[in-house]
């Protein structure tokens, strides 16, 4: 577009970015400022340039990320409606007679693990397929960041909001066990390494959906990770099919997916709280590494096929 500048004056008009774009990087440089000025708070030695260093930049990218998922309507919604369904395990309580214990903590561990997941692979997928929509990606790259500190910036600030769901949903869920079960306090013990457990699938989920997102679409960053999620709670029936089938290539098949895939059963001890099992806690520690192991093994190859991806 050509503006005047007087008479036979004419210059081309400088073309202005999105809204978004300039949202974006509004957010960005602000986080950036912010996460400089906490380093030199907190080390006033420290070198003129130690803003500017991956962890500042790592703070500043999942502090604009947890800003733009605390947006999303559809993490509401869900959180609200695990909350309902928690609830409704008041009354499914009261409906059995000797088992209210049992009732609330079967339905409201399950519609945690179950909502938790879905809003783990949606945020997942959003994080940088909005970017990529927006196309203020490119405005990212531009800034001194690494590709590798936008995926473990991102995965940083899509944890810290699914901590704070798991956070609320367990806050309610104790306290519906305190008014169905008198002795909810011994539960605390056996609940909370559980929900721990918990929230470590919901990263698995997350990071799944953030590696898919680097090559496809939203949708398919969807379906592959809530394919990947549901193949992981069933993958020791690959085992029993290979000692079963008779073919050695499809046995090799079923032990390689047996052993690629995430197991996820090796993180749900929800049985064990229903029927009052003590866990021991080197099952947890083995647990939690595991979960430890293929998050970071998952984050790697997210950074490998983002950093292979050209963009526009």
């Amino acid at each position: 577009m050509l503006v005047a500048m007087g008479p036979g004056s004419w210059r081309p008009r400088a073309r202005q970015r999105p809204r978004k774009t300039r949202a974006f990087v509004r957010w960005y440089d602000v986080a950036m400022i912010a996460a400089h000025r906490r380093t030199s708070v907190a080390s006033p030695s420290a070198p003129a340039g130690m803003g500017a260093s991956p962890f500042g930049r790592l703070i500043a990218i999942a502090f604009t990320a947890t800003c733009e998922l605390l947006r999303e309507r559809v993490l509401r919604v869900l959180i609200l409606f695990a909350l309902l369904l928690i609830v409704m395990t008041l009354l499914l309580g009261e409906l059995s007679v000797g088992q209210e214990r049992r009732i609330v903590l079967d339905v409201g561990l399950g519609a945690m693990r179950v909502l938790g997941t879905v809003m783990a692979i949606l945020m997942g997928g959003r994080l940088l397929e909005r970017e990529i929509e927006r196309r203020t990606i490119a405005v990212l790259l531009t800034k001194p960041v690494r590709r590798w500190e936008v995926i473990i910036g991102k995965f940083c600030g899509c944890a810290l909001v699914l901590l704070v769901s798991v956070g609320i949903m367990t806050s309610v869920l104790v306290l519906i066990l305190a008014l169905v079960a008198p002795t909810w306090a011994t539960e605390l013990p056996l609940l909370l390494p559980v929900v721990f457990l918990l929230w470590l699938q919901f990263l698995l989920a997350a990071a799944l959906a953030i590696a898919f997102s680097t090559f496809s679409t939203l949708t398919l960053s969807v379906i592959f990770a809530l394919g990947v999620v549901l193949i992981g709670h069933a993958s020791q029936e690959f085992l029993y099919w290979a000692e079963a089938v008779r073919s050695p290539a499809l046995a090799l098949l079923s032990r390689a997916l047996y052993y690629g895939l995430p197991n996820l059963q090796h993180l749900n001890f929800t049985a064990a709280i229903v029927h009052q099992q003590k866990i021991a806690w080197s099952a947890i520690g083995m647990a939690s590494a595991y979960a430890a192991v293929y998050l970071a093994m998952v984050l790697l190859l997210a950074a490998v096929l983002f950093h292979r991806r050209e963009f526009p």
